[in-house]
């Protein structure tokens, strides 16, 4: 009979708590009660909280994350309505600007827009009081020789912790094989400079970060395009039959968390796009700027972890996770070291001293991990509503990816939608949103959109993504023939 009273007990207190969640009275990423409290307040053993938690998690409604408690799940689950892979062409082509990609960065500086557009963070994850420290510190130590050029290959100590610090992301390199550059995407221009010439064929993902078709254009590359699917990442058997049919001299790869996808490459497709590398001899551009944000668990490991031939060139920087006004990125390889390292020499030959000062004391500091488990629970809880915002606010047969790492969401609507018209007029209403035709070297995705959740507190994200849904709703629905 107590068993039975018992039984009875937990299921009532976990249909209880369903209750509460289904009425968002406990909202997506809240933080359930912790079992004690519960235990206390319903005047429960600790026995029948666990129990009702354990219920709660079979039923898909809450999750445990190590060391913080249980929290709400989103109600829809992440594997479903996810974008679908884009379909390729085993072509090449001349990457020309798009009409709207001025509109997306202007509008980073101006703070009277909702800024959906670019993914940038907050200012409340910038670890501004540790910076502002480090900073003075560096600057007490050193006097004015903080102001002075730091020339390549950078500052020692700081080639010295990057060196140390991949050694998470599964790579040995030694900080001579360390290049420091003005933030990632100087390190993404030297590196491409240093491979290709003018003219010559480049590998890139579709979609990719659009600030690497700007490189290429302005480097007069080629391209072709491999798809990405938003969970595994680029298609390797599109790869292997492009790179069979035409000699590439680079791919230009995001492993971890892809930029616009949140796509995540499995250790065998790191395995094979290394082995491919090898045979068809091309070298391997890794943009690893989001490696260091996972939601849970372990940082995934950088291509430098599976490169047995030294075809890896390995792009990062602290913009995501420390400050992107640091403007502190960086270089890894040793096979192409002397090329880099001439490239840099003579298009960028000084880099901020300052500023690697403070980003070496604050790798050597020991707090980066404390301040990542810190950053990356925002940016999951933020991209968690986000998902759910769009699901409850956008057309029917939205689709939107389940990011595991990162801070952004890829959004595909149905065919009919046009995210250049949607980009239009939300601007004209303050809101910046990324269309994704801006993503692509080809007239395709334009069905679909990135949004930034960097902003965590921001008040006014909520309404933006309401108004993004009314105007969908109301916007002419444009055909779109295949492919598109």
């Amino acid at each position: 009979m107590k068993a039975a009273l018992e039984k009875s007990t937990y299921r009532q207190l976990a249909d209880d708590l369903q209750e509460l969640i289904e009425s968002k009275t406990l909202r997506v990423c809240d933080k359930m009660p912790s079992l004690r409290r519960l235990a206390r307040d319903r005047g429960v053993s600790l026995t029948t909280v666990q129990s009702a938690y354990e219920v709660l998690e079979s039923r898909g409604l809450i999750e445990a994350r190590p060391r913080s408690g249980f929290f709400v799940c989103p109600r829809i689950k992440l594997e479903d309505r996810l974008p679908v892979m884009p379909q390729g062409r085993n072509r090449t082509a001349k990457v020309e600007r798009p009409d709207f990609y001025e509109e997306v960065m202007s509008a980073i500086n101006n703070p009277e827009i909702v800024p959906l557009g670019c993914a940038v963070p907050s200012d409340e994850v910038y670890p501004t009081k540790t910076l502002a420290r480090l900073s003075n510190a560096a600057l007490r130590e050193h006097g004015s020789s903080a102001y002075r050029y730091t020339i390549c290959p950078g500052r020692q100590e700081l080639r010295h912790q990057i060196a140390r610090r991949l050694m998470t992301a599964g790579a040995t390199v030694t900080e001579d094989e360390v290049i420091t550059t003005t933030g990632a995407t100087e390190a993404l221009v030297v590196a491409l400079t240093a491979i290709a010439q003018p003219g010559d064929l480049v590998a890139v993902e579709m979609p990719t970060f659009f600030g690497i078709l700007r490189i290429i254009e302005t480097l007069k590359l080629k391209v072709v395009e491999i798809p990405v699917c938003p969970i595994q990442g680029m298609n390797l058997d599109f790869l292997d039959e492009v790179t069979g049919e035409h000699r590439i001299k680079a791919c230009i790869v995001q492993p971890n968390f892809q930029n616009p996808t949140g796509s995540v490459m499995g250790k065998s497709d790191r395995e094979r796009l290394a082995t491919l590398a090898a045979e068809r001899e091309f070298a391997i551009i890794e943009d690893d700027l989001y490696g260091e944000l996972p939601f849970e668990g372990k940082r995934p490991t950088s291509m430098l972890a599976h490169d047995k031939d030294g075809r890896v060139i390995h792009c990062g920087g602290v913009s995501k996770i420390l400050s992107p006004a640091l403007r502190v990125g960086w270089l890894v390889s040793e096979r192409y070291y002397s090329q880099l390292e001439a490239v840099k020499s003579v298009s960028f030959p000084a880099s901020s001293t300052l500023s690697e000062m403070v980003v070496a004391a604050f790798f050597a500091d020991g707090g980066l991990d404390r301040h990542l488990r810190r950053i990356r629970q925002i940016y999951q809880d933020k991209s968690m509503h986000m998902r759910e915002a769009v699901f409850a606010n956008f057309p029917e047969g939205t689709r939107v990816n389940a990011p595991t790492g990162g801070f952004v969401l890829w959004v595909q609507l149905p065919r009919q939608y046009d995210s250049e018209q949607l980009a239009l007029d939300a601007l004209n209403e303050g809101i910046s949103v990324a269309p994704g035709t801006i993503f692509t070297a080809s007239d395709s995705l334009r069905n679909c959109l990135r949004l930034n959740c960097g902003f965590g507190s921001d008040e006014r994200i909520p309404k933006a993504i309401k108004r993004l849904g009314q105007l969908l709703a109301t916007s002419s629905k444009k055909s779109f023939g295949p492919g598109r």
